[in-house]
């Protein structure tokens, strides 16, 4: 019995042990006074985006206005999974990694295999002397290069949200705006455990584990913890410890529920197969003149 007791015990202290694991809460130590006073962009401290590098699949508009006769270059252009835009005729461009002037300038001089120079704008005539003036590719008036869809730049909204996913950046979101865009929280969700993780850029030692004050964004107006978003950022809603808990047992209860649920429909199927064995053998003696009544005791659910 001793023995026994202690075995009880032992997988008591486990079962705590592995639903403590599962209710700790997830927190960050950045602590939001030290955030006031950095120069972290929020909602009235927000920046501006450095150059917009293209990558794929952003759509690139390209237009040409002198080409020749009968091959214009005019329309959106897709960057493609290899980082180039196809120019038809033309041929193609790699463009993947480069800003817009430079995306021009690289588009321009390609295209001074076919077209001449002065088609391209990339001279013009001095008033005074009469000579031409040579012009930088990014500068020409005659070809145009700009974005016209920004698919490359996205932040993800994750956990318990009514629609977690990656949603396309714009420069101007907040953490409340994502949390609006992703279908708010979820009642599962635990308000008080967001973080914001911010991935390392090139060259940094680690990534940025922000903490978000939702209480205070939403019910004290306070702007210290929505925070602009940048490209890349990850906005994490954690659930519950609750319900994380809950969940945790729910999985460890269900091998039992099913062994049980085996051996109870087992028992009733052969305490049924044996109630018609009984009834069986009560019709074959019916002949006789013998009646078998079957007992009580061999039916599904009598003690």
């Amino acid at each position: 019995m001793e023995r026994t007791g202690s075995i009880r015990r032992a997988g008591w202290l486990v079962m705590i042990a592995a639903a403590c694991a599962a209710c700790g809460c997830q927190t960050v130590k950045t602590p939001e006074e030290a955030i006031a006073n950095s120069n972290i962009p929020t909602e009235f401290k927000k920046v501006s985006m450095p150059d917009y590098v293209v990558e794929p699949p952003d759509l690139i508009l390209v237009e040409v206005l002198e080409a020749l006769e009968g091959r214009p270059i005019s329309g959106e252009r897709l960057v493609r999974p290899d980082g180039k835009i196809t120019l038809g005729f033309y041929g193609e461009v790699y463009v993947a990694g480069l800003t817009i002037p430079e995306v021009k300038e690289k588009i321009v001089l390609h295209l001074r295999k076919y077209l001449s120079d002065d088609l391209l704008g990339l001279f013009e005539e001095d008033p005074k002397t009469g000579k031409p003036i040579p012009i930088d590719p990014k500068d020409t008036d005659r070809v145009f290069v700009d974005v016209t869809a920004y698919n490359s730049k996205n932040y993800y909204v994750l956990g318990d949200v009514g629609a977690p996913g990656k949603l396309p950046i714009t420069g101007n979101e907040t953490v409340l705006d994502a949390i609006q865009y992703a279908g708010g929280l979820m009642p599962t969700a635990a308000p008080q455990n967001i973080r914001l993780v911010r991935p390392a850029p090139p060259g940094a030692c680690c990534e940025q584990l922000l903490p978000v004050n939702i209480a205070a964004i939403t019910s004290g107006g306070d702007p210290t913890t929505n925070y602009q978003l940048m490209p890349g950022d990850r906005l994490v809603v954690y659930r519950d410890p609750i319900v994380r808990t809950t969940i945790f047992l729910d999985r460890i209860a269900a091998p039992f529920q099913t062994v049980i649920n085996t051996i109870l429909q087992s028992a009733f199927t052969i305490r049924s197969v044996q109630f018609a064995a009984v009834g069986v053998q009560g019709a074959g003696g019916a002949g006789t003149g013998t009646t078998t009544t079957p007992s009580l005791l061999t039916q599904p659910g009598a003690r």
